[in-house]
């Protein structure tokens, strides 16, 4: 059976008995949950944790995404239970990497700043945090030739090719890499030009896996798991829903979950053959990934929106809205994402100013609660 619902991580946090394990010796983060206001909490064994960071460590080693001598800036979430920061943190540094934590509230001229007083090659971020770093590196007058990035790591929400296009723009030739994971199985795959196609006319992108601690299953598109059986998975090649195992979780285990994506199962390619170690290729796959699936969800400042929490709230009596549009955007010229949401209300004969304060707080505050 698939799970996709939290109901036992819930009766399971909540029960203090001596006998529940499931408290005991956790690892613990969140994630957003799609715009609810109470985020998603997952433990972990704090031991099968470190493990599993060593692993990916050298994994990232393996692939040449991570070499010793680098030094990373990471620019990612910490603190108020998001565990972003210290993830890419340790895996980084497992990987043979000197790690810097600039964190998500450090000014971006500050970070910039240290780009420069520390000759950091490596830049890591949500993808919006490395397009606003890259927009203020283009405004530099002076000192971008103290700049010296060679690669990027994104993570969270992928970069369109107008994106990959201007970075490249401003900073010239640097590899545009992105790491694969989440809160409920940790961080599982990579990318690399070095060793996947960087095609930009492809709305998909490749992450290599190492199947000993991860498998991935791909079923049909008109799958749900409301009921009904569980079909038999889709062959390689074949595109449909994701869903995943975590062969380095085992105490809380994850099992076949549902992870929302699009994608399919590829052959490792000829280029990442000389670049992988011959003893790990037999092991390691490509996973397609081509987003979210959009009939349940969408993105936004590296956050997956639920369609229907939002439709939910925006359906409140008390709040009168008619109909609702969800317009998604770039800013230019920053290219930063924006989201612009369109209503008609219920109005009254005379113009009830408080109210649309009213509304426009409340749906500020469910897109902004879990950011």
């Amino acid at each position: 059976m698939i799970y996709t619902k939290y109901i036992a991580t819930e009766r399971l946090i909540h029960d203090t008995s001596p006998q529940n394990t499931y408290r005991n010796s956790a690892y613990t983060s969140v994630t957003g949950g799609g715009g609810n206001s109470k985020p998603l909490f997952f433990a972990t064994d704090a031991f099968e944790n470190r493990r599993q960071r060593a692993q990916f460590g050298q994994f990232l080693r393996n692939l040449g995404l991570i070499q010793p001598g680098d030094w990373v800036l990471t620019t990612h979430v910490g603190g108020d239970l998001y565990r972003s920061l210290d993830l890419m943190l340790e895996i980084t540094e497992n990987a043979g990497a000197t790690s810097l934590a600039a964190g998500h509230l450090m000014p971006t001229a500050r970070v910039v700043q240290l780009l420069q007083d520390f000759h950091i090659n490596v830049l890591t971020g949500d993808g919006s945090q490395i397009v606003q770093v890259v927009h203020f590196i283009s405004s530099l007058r002076t000192g971008r030739d103290k700049i010296s990035l060679e690669k990027l790591i994104y993570t969270s929400e992928s970069l369109t090719p107008v994106q990959k296009s201007y970075i490249r723009g401003v900073l010239g030739a640097v590899k545009i890499c992105s790491i694969l994971g989440s809160a409920e199985a940790g961080p599982y795959g990579a990318s690399s030009p070095d060793l996947t196609q960087d095609d930009p006319s492809t709305s998909y992108t490749d992450f290599i896996l190492d199947t000993r601690t991860t498998l991935i299953e791909v079923f049909p598109l008109s799958f749900s798991d409301a009921g009904g059986g569980c079909p038999s998975p889709l062959g390689p090649g074949k595109t449909g829903l994701i869903a995943q195992t975590s062969l380095a979780r085992l105490r809380n285990p994850l099992v076949r979950y549902v992870t929302g994506d699009i994608g399919s199962i590829q052959p490792l390619p000829a280029q990442a053959h000389a670049l992988i170690p011959k003893s790990e290729r037999a092991h390691m796959r490509v996973l397609r990934l081509h987003g979210r699936d959009a009939c349940s969800s969408f993105t936004w400042d590296g956050e997956y929106i639920e369609l229907d929490k939002l439709a939910a709230m925006l359906a409140r009596a008390d709040l009168g809205i008619l109909q609702w549009q969800v317009v998604l955007d770039r800013m230019m010229p920053s290219n930063e994402t924006s989201l612009e949401i369109r209503l008609l209300c219920v109005r009254a004969e005379e113009e009830n100013h408080g109210a649309e304060k009213a509304v426009a707080a409340h749906i500020r505050n469910f897109f902004t609660s879990t950011l």
